[in-house]
């Protein structure tokens, strides 16, 4: 892997765009974190909960990010509402894409996906969708193929679908591969469904939930994931927590599982 270029402010490789963005942000490497990287006065790092197929295998991992202010965790929403405030939300989503890739880098095999969460809103306030960051990914010896972007189901439904959808197709050219996360939270949007012809679809923890409890959302469970392989899309449970919950996403015909009986998020998992 090639990594020639640094930040100014640490003996650490950076991408150059990443650089320039954030000149006054520091990056360093903990031995238990990873990368992280301090910017707006919290300090930033990566954890990853990893994805597996129906026979167990590993085929992802979602970066999660981790933010501190003084050494107390914050929610990634206000981490996120801090740059809004701050005129920086779309610089800023891209410096926490740029850290998970860095520390996905650094113990990932290359055939493995990674999952990374962006909001729609960033994706239409972009013209030339993907590129910026498909130099980032170039420079750190990734390339889009390798990236699934997760967009939540509820915040891309108040967007406007013609906007998201020429955001996603351009994305899609690139070589990302798109995945709908918390599908049927609220009210599932079918339309946006067949709008976004998502790669992966991830259904919500709530409905595995309910299935586990009842039996009608149980037959509906496995109804859902019928729909969404008949759209086109491989589906992920998640919030698979207890062996009763696997057993209903596997007899679903789920093709992956994401949930805390399989594995919690850790720093720089092995």
């Amino acid at each position: 892997m090639n990594w020639p270029f640094t930040h100014p402010n640490v003996r650490i490789p950076v991408p150059p765009e990443i650089a320039r963005e954030w000149p006054e942000s520091t990056f360093h490497i903990d031995s238990f974190r990873g990368v992280i990287v301090k910017a707006l006065g919290s300090t930033l790092s990566s954890a990853f909960q990893p994805i597996f197929d129906r026979q167990g295998t590993r085929f992802g991992d979602e970066a999660l990010l981790r933010a501190t202010v003084r050494h107390k965790a914050i929610s990634p929403q206000q981490a996120f509402d801090s740059a809004r405030q701050g005129d920086k939300l779309i610089a800023f989503d891209r410096l926490c894409r740029t850290v998970h890739v860095m520390n996905f880098a650094s113990y990932a095999p290359q055939e493995r996906l990674l999952f990374l969460n962006v909001h729609p809103e960033l994706l239409v306030q972009i013209n030339d969708h993907g590129a910026y960051f498909e130099r980032i990914l170039n420079g750190l010896g990734f390339s889009p193929n390798q990236v699934v972007l997760e967009l939540l189901e509820n915040e891309a439904a108040t967007l406007d679908a013609t906007a998201i959808q020429r955001a996603v197709k351009n994305y899609r050219a690139k070589g990302y591969r798109i995945a709908l996360d918390d599908f049927g939270h609220g009210m599932a949007n079918l339309d946006r469904l067949w709008l976004l012809e998502p790669d992966f679809v991830k259904l919500d923890r709530h409905i595995l939930t309910l299935a586990s409890q009842q039996e009608k959302a149980r037959h509906g469970y496995a109804k859902l994931v019928s729909l969404l392989h008949d759209a086109g899309s491989l589906v992920i449970a998640e919030g698979v927590e207890t062996r009763e919950q696997k057993e209903i996403a596997l007899e679903s015909g789920v093709d992956g599982l994401q949930g805390f009986l399989l594995a919690h998020p850790e720093f720089r998992p092995i």
